[in-house]
């Protein structure tokens, strides 16, 4: 009986493989963490192979816990970590062991040049979205202008999952929620778009074919199999981005629907037919056919990352640090934090920088935790906010990721968005999205719906508090105006940050 889905999720900080029944149930699960590189401000990478042999692991593992569940495996479905650009030549190899990833902001000169000369509208009808760093068009051009021997040997261009697809069938293929987000794709014909690749100077034939999430691409060859453990001839599908992923398995699919998506970055969605165009709103086309509108905030759970390792040293765990954020009154006494730690995607200034503001000598780790999680929730309202401003108001949100496993954190982001918050019974939602678009594409769901209603469980409601929702909309009425001040200041930061130039080792004290 082939009644089983293997579903790969390609992270920023890990890769998973997990095992699923058709209602949504978690069989089997293995993970391997990751870190990204950081080799100065405002870049990260990750090497492809290491998404690979940590799939590899992943696989390995779950297929040997669980061997007897190995021959009823119907069909296999990858989703990972966008706009990461993989570059690979004609015989698909890495034409260089990193990928630029989607929080790198290196290329923003190069968006600056195209704003300069095509303004920030100009493309936005076509492309679907505002001109950013995080977009790959943007990466490549600063690749052909930094890397221009490398860039010479690039035959193909391929996001995090779609790389593994193509280790697993030898297949390029993409959906049109990765491709969405390229800017390089109509909106309106779903294809590529001629007019975007003569701008950028690139060819067609360096992209893949487009695909729905759902449709079959592929079967696991002879050499992945090898490497894997899995057998020869699974059905591949498409995927999709981890993003898309998340929101059908948290039920956000239809036209209204809203989410919460908060794992490394905090992502605001509101389900809509067509893009909302904007020049702060990014657009995504979904697994299904239908688009989300959504703000970023590129620390949010890493947010709650950092703060562990910072204020921590890891030697606490996440809910020992909640347990001493819950001690401390909201608002953190008086204590703010701007949670902007890589930046922004779309903002006036996307150097912003984070910072604790009215820091006091009452002040211990638990204010800081708490202003953590309450900065991630502020900064969140403004993106909110923004979503609101092109006639989206949401009556509820809906949560995911790893964000939605703590009651604390979304009892915060209900007051300070003054909207309920639903979150399910089953928290990896980008597994159960990724096992529902999989299984639709071999027939195990007649279609996205009736994959939803297998799938999808909701558990509880976390409803505003009315004290703390006014209290809160104080505190963002400081936190917002602290946003907008600082602002000016970040390109002179940016300038001090490198410090003097030494010609003597370290400081003497």
């Amino acid at each position: 009986m082939k009644d089983r889905i293997l579903t790969i999720d390609v992270g920023t900080g890990s890769a998973r493989a997990a095992l699923l029944a058709q209602t949504g149930e978690l069989i089997g699960f293995a993970q391997r963490e990751y870190d990204q590189t950081t080799l100065q401000a405002g870049w990260s990478e990750q090497a492809p192979s290491l998404w690979w042999r940590s799939v590899c692991e992943c696989l390995h593992e779950v297929l040997h816990r669980f061997a007897d569940q190995r021959s009823r495996i119907a069909a296999i479905g990858v989703c990972g970590q966008m706009h990461g650009t993989v570059l690979l030549d004609a015989d698909g190899e890495l034409v260089a062991d990193k990928a630029l990833l989607w929080n790198d902001k290196r290329s923003q000169p190069q968006v600056d040049a195209f704003i300069a000369r095509d303004g920030e509208e100009k493309w936005l009808t076509r492309l679907n979205n505002p001109p950013t760093a995080a977009w790959p068009a943007f990466k490549l051009a600063w690749w052909r202008e930094n890397c221009p021997e490398s860039w010479a040997r690039v035959a193909m261009v391929l996001m995090p999952k779609d790389y593994i697809n193509f280790m697993l069938t030898g297949v390029y293929a993409t959906d049109y929620s990765e491709a969405s987000c390229y800017y390089l794709m109509d909106s309106a014909t779903l294809s590529w778009s001629s007019q975007a690749l003569e701008r950028f100077g690139l060819k067609a034939d360096h992209f893949p074919p487009l695909y729905l999430s759902s449709d079959v691409i592929g079967e696991v060859s002879p050499q992945a199999a090898a490497l894997t453990g899995l057998p020869v001839g699974i059905p591949v599908v498409a995927g999709t981005s981890d993003m898309a992923a998340t929101l059908l398995g948290s039920g956000v699919y239809q036209p209204g629907t809203a989410s919460d998506s908060t794992g490394t970055s905090t992502l605001l969605t509101v389900v809509a037919r067509q893009p909302l165009l904007h020049t702060r709103i990014n657009n995504l086309h979904l697994a299904n056919p239908a688009w989300g509108g959504f703000t970023i905030l590129d620390a949010g759970g890493d947010a709650v990352r950092w703060a562990r390792q910072a204020i921590a040293q890891n030697q606490l765990s996440h809910a020992d640090l909640l347990a001493e954020a819950a001690t401390v009154k909201p608002g953190a006494e008086g204590l703010l934090f701007l949670p902007y730690l890589t930046g922004e995607r779309l903002a006036d200034h996307t150097n912003s920088r984070a910072q604790f503001f009215g820091l006091q000598r009452k002040h211990h780790r638990g204010h800081l935790f708490r202003a953590v999680l309450e900065g991630v929730a502020f900064a969140s309202t403004r993106n909110l906010n923004q979503l609101r401003q092109c006639g989206q108001h949401p009556e509820r949100m809906i949560a995911s990721g790893g964000g939605a496993r703590s009651e604390l954190w979304l009892k915060i982001k209900a007051s300070a968005y003054n909207l309920p918050i639903l979150s399910t019974r089953n928290q990896e939602n980008g597994i159960t999205g990724c096992g529902i678009i999989a299984g639709t594409g071999v027939g195990l769901y007649t279609d996205f719906s009736a994959g939803v209603r297998q799938a999808v469980h909701f558990e509880k409601e976390i409803l505003p508090d009315s004290r703390l929702r006014d209290y809160y909309a104080a505190c963002f009425e400081v936190f917002d105006t602290l946003y907008q001040q600082a602002a000016p200041l970040y390109d002179q930061l940016d300038g001090l940050s490198e410090g003097p130039a030494t010609d003597s080792g370290s400081p003497r004290l």
